[in-house]
């Protein structure tokens, strides 16, 4: 990779930040009133916020020990009856106390009042030791937003908040304690212990399922209608950047380059999911098409000339390609349009294509959500410090000014890909119809391009992003960025607004202000 100037996308993963910490959050779900300051603000992804129904939580303590090899007899049927007595204490405690107590006081009336005799009582109370020891001491909250509200509204609905520090991106930044009004975050002394439990918990996490789309309570994100920090209760929109990167500790630059990657996830996720079930429609809408065409020719009307068909053919299995050929030669039959056909199967042949690059891809992650042209500065150098590289898209750096000019080139390269997948599916359509018309349309198809997308189309198409400091946009690059603006291209231009050079120290530049004071321009 070093000899291509190139690095595999998430490397950063791969890092453990737990050496340069010397403190740690600790969460205390009692006092949490789920506002959702500290996963919003934490500019290393590592404080994920998280809702579960009891449902999930309980099942997925079940697959972790049957995943381990342990056989359970009772304990998944006795699992449902603990999430019915879990329910009724979460109910009388209200969204006040912690739930990890509450959890252990329903095992006990659980084992207290099942029907088995006193040996599978026995079995099922080593299944709850188990049970217990796999949940550990991973913590949740009865939040009012998140269970008491749902609650009111539809018995059983309410979820169980967790709010879990990542050990192996968190820096000890603190600015999710320093945001935290409810004294629902508390700074500790990290210690072998802590990192013991945070990593217990941590493992824990991954294996809990991702936020019901129920609990994000966004009405419309493109209009910011909603409780927008909700969108990051979804792992893969809270996880769109991955840190573990040489960024510095609470960079705010890494927090709003978050939030932004973060809500073009969300915003994209839904619109790719509802594209791949039409594909998927038109896929088998076209093979059913072409299905039909090619046995049209075999007349079924014909009575007689069927019955002797399967006269003939008593004695062996009826197979659609016997019929069809014992048919022809009593009736005879048209050739096969072998133009059609090719094109047809060639249709269907690109649409099952696009569908892999959407679902699969290349990487098995399926498209990337966007495109990213990174300006050289502070921004390119904490996210592409090899080996260690933070995004899960697209990213290249090149020059300190150019970046938007890039993002115009990479924009028609790009458009171009996303116009060939259009272009099949308006040619899938065209077919379906029965009005594809080659003098009509191949000439049009010929020269489609990004001019010709519908609004729809458009939604579809991943973002290309030139990001970069104000040195690099609005000083020495603001003609780039000016260029970019004027040639109507809809790229997204993202300034990391310092006011100073950040990368080199914080000299002032052309896009400070006259007389500012800043670390390398004093006076």
């Amino acid at each position: 990779f070093i000899g291509l100037s190139h690095m595999p996308a998430l490397t950063s993963v791969f890092r453990d930040m737990t050496s340069i910490r010397f403190e740690h959050p600790q969460w205390i779900p009692e006092n949490c009133t789920a506002c959702g300051d500290c996963w919003t603000v934490c500019p290393d992804t590592a404080i994920p916020g998280l809702v579960n129904d009891v449902s999930e939580v309980l099942d997925t303590v079940v697959k972790h020990l049957q995943k381990a090899g342990h056989k359970l007899e009772h304990l998944p049927k006795a699992a449902r009856q603990l999430e019915s007595k879990l329910r009724a204490i979460f109910d009388e405690a209200g969204d006040k106390g912690a739930v990890r107590p509450m959890i252990s006081e329903g095992i006990a009336k659980t084992i207290k009042d099942s029907s088995l005799d006193d040996d599978q009582k026995q079995v099922l109370r080593k299944e709850f030791k188990l049970f217990e020891a796999a949940l550990g001491d991973f913590q949740f909250a009865l939040s009012r937003p998140y269970y008491s509200v749902p609650e009111g509204k539809q018995k059983n609905s309410g979820g169980l908040l967790s709010i879990t520090v990542n050990p192996y991106t968190c820096k000890g930044c603190m600015e999710c304690v320093a945001v935290c009004d409810d004294d629902a975050l508390r700074k500790v002394t990290q210690s072998e212990e802590s990192i013991k439990g945070l990593k217990q918990d941590w493992d824990f996490w991954l294996e809990l399922p991702t936020t019901p789309q129920k609990f994000i309570r966004v009405d419309n994100l493109e209009e910011r209608i909603g409780a927008l920090e909700t969108i990051l209760l979804d792992k893969n929109v809270y996880g769109a950047l991955a840190s573990g990167d040489g960024a510095c500790v609470g960079c705010s630059e890494k927090t709003v380059l978050h939030l932004f990657v973060a809500t073009m996830e969300a915003l994209m996720q839904p619109r790719v999911e509802k594209h791949v079930e039409y594909l998927n429609d038109l896929i088998q809408r076209l093979e059913k098409h072409i299905q039909i065409k090619l046995v049209e020719n075999v007349d079924v009307s014909d009575t007689d000339a069927m019955a002797k068909v399967v006269q003939e053919m008593s004695n062996s299995d009826l197979t659609l390609s016997g019929i069809a050929g014992r048919m022809e030669k009593l009736q005879g039959t048209k050739p096969i349009d072998q133009e059609w056909l090719r094109r047809a199967t060639q249709l269907l042949a690109k649409l099952k294509n696009l569908r892999w690059k959407y679902t699969t891809g290349t990487t098995g992650r399926g498209r990337s959500s966007m495109g990213w042209l990174n300006a050289t500065g502070c921004t390119s150098v904490w996210g592409s410090t090899y080996p260690f590289n933070p995004y899960p898209f697209p990213w290249a750096n090149h020059l300190f000014q150019d970046s938007a000019s890039m993002a115009m080139g990479i924009f028609e390269g790009h458009m171009a890909k996303m116009a060939d997948g259009f272009r099949t599916i308006r040619l899938a359509e065209l077919e379906l119809e029965g009005k594809y018309n080659p003098a009509e349309h191949d000439p049009y198809f010929t020269y489609f391009n990004w001019h010709q997308f519908t609004d729809e189309e458009w939604l579809l198409c991943p973002p290309v992003v030139a990001v970069g400091g104000d040195g690099a946009m609005y000083d020495i690059g603001f003609q780039n960025v000016s260029r970019a603006l004027s040639s109507g291209k809809p790229v997204k231009i993202v300034v990391v607004d310092t006011q100073v050079y950040s990368n080199t120290g914080g000299q002032a530049c052309t896009s400070g202000f006259i007389g500012q004071i800043s670390d390398m321009a004093q006076y």
